[in-house]
């Protein structure tokens, strides 16, 4: 319990100084394209582009029409951008602010969450595209669209103690972002981004087993004017109470070595 107590005050002290890897987060995304005539624009345009050529190969493969697969695939490839990405950079949240961990006594959770603010910028860019998705391919929006807020929020929970957790182990070992990056990228094939969870039974383990399936369910399903599945809640609710009490514990026990092992 004292672990545990360690660990929350971290992650509470991390929230509190909010204003500071907000700032952090927003200075990423200008200064990557700093001195761009596009500037933040390149975000949306290349996710852009990826959805309509994939879109337009997959859907002949899948035997379907455009109208049809677009919507699916440009919401899932949005979404998954946001999992991806914060899975993958959060292993380097400690690493790449070496410099700022070795000179100033912040809680080491304000890092993770210059990650997750940081992606969830590049998210709201890309995520421009799709109301005019569905305005081309005539998707319905309907009342379920207010339950993509909590669906979200419940992801970058679930994703804030997976990210602590990663960065505190990719400290210690510098492998482990190269192992999480092959983990996330086996993830994208074998979850419901291109194909549909309906060309899958309801049981299928790809389905069920799979935490990031039940992500883009909580999430798509809103967008796309459907109500999401009741197992993808109880799925995400249980990963998130059992997560963050292992999470506050690792992280009690060993946070403060971070610094030594930089």
């Amino acid at each position: 319990m004292s672990l545990i107590a360690t660990g929350a005050r971290d992650v509470a002290g991390g929230v509190g100084v909010w204003r500071m890897w907000w700032m952090l987060a927003r200075n990423d995304v200008i200064r990557r394209y700093r001195r761009s005539r596009v500037g933040q624009l390149w975000l949306t345009l290349s996710m852009a582009v990826m959805i309509f050529g994939m879109g337009a190969v997959y859907s002949s493969l899948f035997g379907t029409s455009m109208a049809d697969y677009l919507p699916h695939l440009g919401t899932g490839l949005v979404l998954w951008g946001l999992i991806a990405s914060t899975i993958t950079e959060s292993c380097t949240s400690f690493t790449e602010n070496e410099s700022i961990i070795r000179q100033v006594a912040l809680p080491r959770f304000t890092y993770v969450l210059r990650t997750i603010a940081r992606n969830l910028f590049v998210f709201v860019h890309n995520l421009i595209i799709l109301p005019v998705l569905y305005l081309v391919t005539g998707s319905p929006i309907n009342w379920h669209l207010v339950l993509f807020v909590p669906g979200l929020v419940l992801v970058l929970a679930n994703l804030a103690w997976v990210g602590y957790c990663l960065a505190i182990l990719s400290a210690r070992f510098r492998d482990i972002p190269q192992i999480v990056a092959s983990i996330v990228q086996v993830a994208f094939f074998v979850s419901p981004v291109v194909f549909k969870p309906s060309q899958l039974r309801g049981d299928h383990p790809v389905l069920v087993l799979n935490p990031f399936a039940s992500m883009l369910d909580v999430m798509r399903e809103p967008l796309m004017g459907r109500m999401p599945s009741p197992t993808s809640y109880f799925i995400l609710l249980g990963l998130l109470a059992i997560g963050w009490l292992l999470s506050l514990a690792f992280a009690g026990k060993y946070s403060h070595r971070v610094v030594y092992w930089l």
